[in-house]
């Protein structure tokens, strides 16, 4: 017999708690918000930085997002967050020069949209 005081997340299977948060009328909600940039994976919650830099280290553009996301799925979202401002007057750069990127950004998607901008890339196969 199952326990009126737990919920369950699939019928047969009484007592079975069901993860995820409480919305005002009782029910769950298995989907977190979008905005919180933590996902599930088999640790448990992460969050994961994709990050573009320069030659020297320093940071130039950067998007948070659940761990369990791929990286080249933000792979627009971060070249889109570059703002360089220039030493003179004149609105921020937008472009680099080249990007060089892992093996996770390898797909034809992504080296479409650098030859589209007109930017050259080395991305490894």
């Amino acid at each position: 017999m199952a326990d009126k005081g737990r919920k369950s997340c699939r019928a047969g299977r009484p007592g079975t708690p069901l993860r995820g948060r409480e919305n005002g009328n009782g029910a769950f909600d298995r989907d977190e918000a979008g905005d919180h940039a933590l996902g599930r994976s088999r640790g448990g919650l992460s969050t994961k930085l994709h990050l573009a830099c320069d030659g020297r280290g320093r940071p130039l553009g950067f998007v948070l997002t659940g761990g369990n996301r791929n990286d080249c799925t933000r792979f627009e979202a971060v070249m889109a967050d570059i703002r360089v401002p220039r030493i003179g007057p004149g609105r921020p750069r937008t472009r680099p020069d080249h990007v060089i990127a892992d093996k996770g950004c390898s797909s034809r998607r992504i080296r479409t949209y650098l030859r589209g901008r007109g930017i050259r890339h080395t991305i490894r196969r």
